[in-house]
């Protein structure tokens, strides 16, 4: 059973983060494992802007089939109580509702989300960008909703055969929670996500399904 501690550090982690302006603004955070965690300032706040990289050994259609089955994401989301597509317009376009457990004193989070997902046709570069549409559906009694949620990957085929992962988020979980907590936490919760992630990309499942967007590096 996880400590309340780790899993508030990780939440956060997970949720608070921002996209870098200029790459050289990012400082180095933790290596370990092959991901990468990085943090910089952002003007306006004390909160850390967070990115994290790494690399995978698998095709782009098992990433995108990982990446785009919302009712997967509990089985590697840290933290994840529940993740439901609202609407879905097709392969590359998603609507989608997700519940986040925050432990005490903090309440539990949601989130109403817009993802969409594309593939550049000259690198093969798998793209995902998510982002906030929390007036979709109405908030509910005991949860804060998240409206402010930027969240972008960025796949990249490399030479040896495997490719490269960029993950930046941008985000406001709302509430009282103290700067120096999120800080703390901007090491961590990366770490356990990517790890689950990782394992995703090795069930048959995901190995198995074919997204007619998407083209494997020959």
């Amino acid at each position: 059973m996880k400590s309340h501690s780790t899993t508030l550090l990780f939440l956060i982690a997970f949720l608070i983060g921002g996209v870098a302006a200029n790459a050289q603004d990012w400082q180095l955070k933790r290596d370990k494992g092959g991901i990468k965690v990085y943090v910089k300032e952002q003007a306006g706040t004390s909160l850390k802007a967070l990115k994290f990289t790494t690399t995978v050994d698998a095709s782009m259609q098992t990433i995108a089939a990982v990446l785009t089955h919302v009712e997967g994401f509990n089985d590697w989301v840290y933290g994840s109580l529940e993740s439901r597509t609202i609407k879905r317009i097709s392969d590359t376009e998603v609507y989608y509702y997700a519940l986040v457990d925050f432990p005490w004193p903090f309440d539990n989070r949601d989130l109403v989300l817009h993802s969409t997902f594309w593939q550049d046709k000259k690198t093969l570069a798998l793209h995902s960008k998510t982002t906030s549409c929390h007036w979709m559906e109405a908030e509910k009694d005991g949860l804060v909703r998240i409206k402010k949620a930027d969240i972008d990957w960025v796949f990249t085929p490399m030479d040896n055969g495997k490719v490269s992962v960029d993950y930046t988020l941008s985000s406001d979980p709302g509430g009282n929670i103290p700067a120096w907590m999120v800080n703390l936490a901007a090491d961590q919760g990366p770490l356990q996500s990517m790890i689950k992630f990782k394992e995703m990309l090795e069930k048959e499942k995901y190995k198995n399904m074919k997204l007619a967007f998407v083209t494997n590096v020959k």
